[in-house]
C-alpha cells in the first residue's frame, strides 16, 4: 500500500473557522456550579483496611469548568459520640487533583476518615462541597494484632505413602450479643485462603492472598461484616489452598519447571484472622485466631497452582477435628516472625464474568469436550446431581487437535502429566461446586465422569481478573481492528491477576519484562494507578540483599518463588543468560518513571529509589566482570534472531539510565541526576561505537532488522541528523519482511513508537492487517481469540506481551496521546492516522483530569473530528494534511475538512 498524503485545500481553512470552536458543556442543575466527582483514596473509591500513612487522594475537576486554580479539603475522623474535625488544608493554590497527600495529625489503626473537596476555577469562581467519601485504616503494626497465625498439627504435604494430605480448614464459634454498629474481619492465609461467615464467602475477592516475598510481607484483606453477623451464634469459615507457597512435585500432575529452576515449598498451610465487632452500646469484642480455634483436613483433597485442584464432597467439612495449633514463626520460617502483614493495596481479583459453553460435543470414550467460545482465564463452575463417590474430571485446554479431541500441549501439560479438576460427589441432590485456589487459562474443557449428557448450566466458566477499572475504548470501521483489539484486551485480562502473568497456564510467572515490555497497551486499557505500584513494590522486595549471591540484582520474575540458576545457554540470538537481563530487571526504574508520566506519581519513584540505585550499581558491576557484554536474552522472542544482542541490552540500560536522571530530578537530587545523565551520555557514545553502521544506503543500526533501528530511534540513540535515514531504513526493513511484524517482545513498543514518532502509520497499519503469519491479523485469521506467545501462533496461546498493537489503537488511530514534556495528560495532543480503508474510528481514555476523546469519520464529503478534552487540560489538535496545530481547551470541539 502507497503512502498517501490527504490534500489540505483552502476549503478547510474556511470550515475550521466554522466549527472549530469548542461547544460549552452547561453546567449541570440549571446553572448552579457543578461539584469535583470520582474522590479517591488510595486510587481507589472507599477503602476500608488501608496502611498508607499519609493516603493519596484524588478527584476529577467540575464538569463543565474550564479548570482549576485552586482546592480545599477538609476530612473529619468518625469518632465514638460524635465526629470530630481532623483536618482541613485550606485554599491551596494548585491545579493538581491527583496524588495529593493527606496532611493531617497521625492516623491509627481502624480511623475511619470522611473527606470533602471544593475546588476554584481560574476566574476565582467556587465550586460546592463535593459529595463526602471516606476512607478507613487497617491494623497497621503487630502491635495491633492479638491474633496469631494458626496451623494443622496433623498436616503434612505428602503422607508415607506418597498422596496428597487434604488442605487444613479451620472454624470459630462465637456469638454477638446485640445490635451490631460495625464489624470488620482482618484476615490472610498461606499458602491461599477462602473465608466464610456461617458458610457464604465474606467478599467478592478470589484467589487471596495477593502474592509478595512472603519473608517480606504477607498482605492481608480487610472485609465488612456489619450485615453479614446474626444475632445469637456465628462461625468463621477459613479454608485453605497451596499457592505459590507450596510447590510440590506430585506423581501425575503437571510440574512446571527442569534442570535450572530451583524450587521451594516454604511452610504448611496457615492462616490468621481477626473479627472485631463494635455494638451500638459502645461495646468492642474481638474474635482472634488462636489455639482455641478448631481445625480439620478438609475436603480440599489436593491444591496446585499450577496443575488444578480436587474437592471430594463426602468429606463434608472435614473430618478429624482438633485444635489449632499456634505457628511459632522464626528467622528461619516464612513468614519469619519480623514479616510484617501489610494491607493489599491492589483491587482485588474477582469473578468477572461466568460464561456458558457455545458448544458441547460426545468423544467416542463417553466423555465431553465444551467450547466457551474463546480462550478466558477462570475456573470451571460444576452443578450436577449423581451418586457418593462418582467423581467428575475436568481438563483445561487452549487449543483442539485435528481430529477434535483436546490439544493440551501448549499449557505445558501432557498425558501423565496433567492439569486438571475433580470433583467428587457426596450424593445428596444437587451439588455446586467451584474451584477456590487455582485458575487456568482455557477455551476448551473435556469433561468426564457424569451419568448423562450436560446442559449448558451443568459446567460453566468463571472469569476471574483484577478488578483495575477499565481506562479506555476503542472501535473503528473495520472488524479486523477490532478483533485484533478484542484478542489483546481479552489476553492482557487473562494474566491479570494479583500479578501480570506471562500466561495463565504453563508457568503463570510474574515476569517483570512483560510487564515492562507491554507497559504501554497495559496503562491505555486498564487504570493501574493501584496496581502497578505494588508489582514495583514486588520487584524491591525479591531484590537481591547484600549478603546473597549477586547483590542488588532483580530477577526476571518477582516475587521470585523460584530462582533459576545463571546457566548460559545458546539461542539462535547468541549465548542468553535466564537469570539477569537489563531489559526485564530495569523494570524497577522504568515503571515507576511510567507511572509518573501517566497518573502524576511521584510516591512510587521515591519510595524504591535507594532499590533503583542499587539495581544500577550492581548492573554497572556487572558490566565491568563481563568485559563491557551485560549477559541477557537481547530481543527475545523475536522472529528475527539477527539483531545483536547487545544492542537491545544496551539500548535498554540507556533507557534506564535516562529515566533514572529524570526520576532525580524530579525528586530534587541534583547529584544524582548529574551522575545518571553522565552514565547515559557514555552509554549512548558506546552505543553509536559500537551499532552505528553507514553503507552505499545511509545510516542503520545493529543488524539493519526492525529491531536494531527500531530500538535505536526510540531510545533517543540516533543523532538528530541520521534519524530521518535510519527511520528509512526501518520502513525499509518492514516492507522487506513483507510488512510481517519480526522484533521480540523487547523491541515490539519501540517498533509501534518509533513508527508512529515518524508519521508511519501507514507502516503499521500494513503490518498489523498483514492476514499472514507471522502477525495480528494472522492470528485473527488463524481463529486465535486472545495473543499467543508468538505473532506466528506458536507456544502459549493467551500471552500478553506481544500487545503493543493496543495502544496504537488508542495513540494512533484515534491519535489521543499525551504531549511530550507533559505529566498526568495536562497537555495533550490529538493526531487521528487515516490509514488503510478505515472510514471511522473512536477512542477515549480517562486521564487524571477526566476522559478525552477522538471520534473521527471520513467519507466522500471530507473529514470530521469530534474532540472532547477534560476540564484543566489542553489539546494540540493536529488535523491530516494540515501543516497547521489548532490549541483548544476542555470541551467539546469539531473540526472538518475536506481531504
Amino acid at each position: 500500500m502507497k503512502h498517501r498524503r490527504p490534500i489540505f485545500t483552502l476549503l478547510t481553512a474556511l470550515l475550521l473557522a466554522a466549527s472549530g470552536s469548542a461547544v460549552a458543556a452547561a453546567a449541570p442543575g440549571g446553572g448552579h456550579a457543578a461539584q469535583p466527582t470520582s474522590l479517591r483514596t488510595e486510587n481507589l473509591v472507599d477503602p476500608i483496611g488501608i496502611d498508607a500513612a499519609k493516603p493519596l487522594l484524588s478527584w476529577l475537576p467540575p464538569q463543565g469548568s474550564a479548570g482549576q486554580a485552586a482546592y480545599e479539603i477538609r476530612a473529619t475522623l468518625d469518632a465514638p459520640s460524635r465526629p470530630r474535625d481532623l483536618w482541613d488544608s485550606g485554599k491551596v493554590r494548585s491545579a493538581a487533583t491527583s496524588n495529593i497527600a493527606y496532611g493531617g495529625p497521625a492516623l491509627h489503626a481502624r480511623d475511619h476518615v470522611r473527606w470533602q473537596v471544593r475546588t476554584w476555577d481560574n476566574g476565582g469562581r467556587v465550586s460546592p462541597w463535593s459529595a463526602e467519601s471516606s476512607w478507613e485504616m487497617g491494623l497497621l503494626s503487630a502491635a495491633d494484632w492479638s491474633a496469631r497465625w494458626i496451623e494443622n498439627p496433623s498436616y503434612d504435604y505428602t503422607q508415607p505413602d506418597g498422596k496428597e494430605t487434604p488442605l487444613p480448614v479451620f472454624g470459630k464459634a462465637f456469638s454477638v450479643h446485640g445490635p451490631v454498629k460495625q464489624a470488620r474481619l482482618y484476615t490472610t492465609g498461606l499458602g491461599m485462603y477462602a473465608a466464610t461467615l456461617n458458610g457464604r464467602a465474606v467478599g467478592d475477592a478470589v484467589l487471596e492472598p495477593g502474592q509478595t516475598t512472603y519473608t517480606a510481607e504477607v498482605d492481608y484483606r480487610t472485609y465488612d461484616l456489619t450485615r453479614a453477623l446474626k444475632p445469637g451464634t456465628n462461625t468463621i469459615g477459613l479454608e485453605t489452598g497451596s499457592g505459590t507457597y507450596q510447590r510440590v512435585k506430585t506423581p501425575g500432575r503437571y510440574f512446571f519447571g527442569n534442570t535450572l529452576e530451583q524450587y521451594t515449598v516454604y511452610g504448611e498451610p496457615k492462616v490468621i484472622a481477626q473479627l472485631e465487632v463494635t455494638y451500638r452500646d459502645g461495646r468492642r469484642e474481638i474474635v482472634s485466631s488462636d489455639g482455641t480455634w478448631r481445625t480439620a483436613l478438609g475436603p480440599t483433597t489436593f491444591s496446585s497452582w499450577w496443575s488444578g485442584e480436587e474437592y471430594d464432597a463426602r468429606r463434608g467439612n472435614g473430618t478429624d477435628w482438633q485444635q489449632a495449633s499456634v505457628v511459632k514463626l522464626t528467622q528461619t520460617t516464612t513468614p519469619r516472625d519480623t514479616t510484617p502483614l501489610r494491607a493489599n493495596p491492589r483491587p482485588p481479583v474477582t469473578v468477572a464474568e461466568t460464561v456458558q459453553p457455545t458448544d458441547i460435543r460426545k468423544l467416542a470414550d463417553g466423555s465431553y469436550i465444551l467450547d466457551f467460545g474463546a480462550n478466558r482465564s477462570g475456573w470451571p463452575s460444576l452443578s450436577v446431581a449423581g451418586r457418593a463417590g462418582d467423581t467428575v474430571t475436568m481438563i483445561p485446554a487452549e487449543k483442539l487437535a485435528a481430529d477434535g479431541t483436546l490439544d493440551i500441549a501448549s499449557t505445558g501439560a501432557k498425558p501423565g502429566s496433567q492439569i486438571a479438576y475433580r470433583y467428587t460427589l457426596a450424593g445428596r441432590g444437587l451439588e455446586k461446586w467451584h474451584t477456590q485456589f487455582t485458575y487456568s487459562g482455557y477455551r476448551y474443557l473435556q469433561v468426564s465422569g457424569l451419568r448423562k449428557a450436560p446442559a449448558k448450566d451443568t459446567v460453566t466458566m468463571d472469569v476471574v481478573y483484577a478488578a483495575n477499572p477499565s481506562a479506555s475504548e476503542f472501535t473503528s470501521s473495520s472488524d479486523l481492528l477490532n478483533r485484533i483489539h478484542a484478542i489483546t484486551e481479552r489476553s492482557i485480562r487473562s494474566n491479570m491477576t494479583s500479578v501480570l502473568t506471562d500466561c495463565p497456564d504453563r508457568e503463570k510467572g510474574p515476569y517483570t519484562g512483560d510487564n515492562l515490555h507491554n507497559i504501554d497497551a497495559l496503562l491505555t486499557d486498564y487504570d493501574m494507578s493501584a496496581f502497578q505500584p505494588q508489582l514495583v513494590r514486588n520487584m524491591a522486595t525479591a531484590q537481591r540483599q547484600p549478603g546473597d549471591e549477586s547483590p542488588g540484582l532483580i530477577a526476571n520474575i518477582a516475587p521470585e518463588f523460584h530462582r533459576v540458576a545463571p546457566v548460559k545457554l545458546p539461542y539462535p540470538q547468541g549465548t542468553i543468560e535466564f537469570l539477569d537481563e537489563v531489559n526485564w530487571g530495569g523494570a524497577i526504574i522504568r515503571i515507576p518513571w511510567q507511572l509518573y508520566q501517566t497518573y502524576g506519581d511521584t510516591r512510587t519513584m521515591a519510595t524504591y529509589y535507594d532499590n533503583m540505585v542499587a539495581w544500577l550499581d550492581y548492573e554497572a558491576s556487572n558490566k565491568a566482570t563481563n568485559n563491557g557484554d551485560i549477559p541477557g536474552l537481547g530481543d527475545w522472542s523475536a522472529t528475527d534472531n539477527t539483531t545483536p544482542m547487545q544492542l537491545a541490552i544496551t539500548a535498554g540500560y540507556y533507557t534506564a539510565a535516562q529515566d533514572m536522571a529524570s526520576i532525580a530530578q524530579v525528586l530534587g537530587k541534583t547529584a544524582d541526576h548529574t551522575k545518571y545523565t553522565a552514565l547515559a551520555t557514555r552509554l549512548s557514545g558506546e552505543f553509536r561505537t559500537r551499532f552505528r553502521h553507514v553503507d552505499e544506503n545511509g545510516v542503520f543500526y545493529g543488524s539493519d532488522s526492525e529491531a536494531s533501528n527500531a530500538m535505536a530511534l526510540d531510545a533517543g540513540l540516533v543523532a538528530p541528523a541520521d534519524r530521518a535515514a535510519v527511520l528509512d531504513r526501518l520502513v525499509a526493513s518492514v516492507r522487506k519482511a513483507g510488512d510481517h511484524i519480526t522484533t521480540g517482545s523487547v523491541a515490539l513498543g519501540p517498533l509501534f513508537r518509533a513508527l508512529q514518532a515518524g508519521n508511519r502509520n501507514d507502516v503499521i497499519y500494513d503490518m498489523v492487517v498483514n492476514p499472514t503469519s507471522p502477525g495480528y491479523g494472522y492470528l485473527v485469521a488463524s481463529g486465535h481469540t486472545t495473543l499467543s506467545e508468538s505473532l506466528d501462533g506458536g507456544g502459549s496461546q493467551n500471552h500478553h506481551f506481544l500487545g503493543a498493537v493496543d495502544a496504537w489503537f488508542v495513540r494512533g488511530v484515534a491519535g489521543i496521546r499525551q504531549a511530550p514534556g507533559s505529566v498526568g495528560y495536562r497537555s495533550l495532543e490529538i493526531a487521528p492516522a487515516l490509514v488503510g480503508d478505515l472510514t471511522r474510528a473512536s477512542g477515549s481514555y480517562r486521564t487524571p483530569l477526566g476522559t478525552v476523546s477522538s471520534s473521527w469519520t471520513k467519507s466522500a464529503h471530507g473529514f470530521r473530528l469530534e474532540v472532547t478534552v477534560p476540564p484543566g487540560a489542553t489539546a494540540t489538535v493536529h488535523l491530516p494534511g494540515s501543516p497547521t496545530a489548532h490549541s483548544v481547551g476542555s470541551g467539546k470541539h469539531t473540526f472538518t475538512t475536506s481531504i
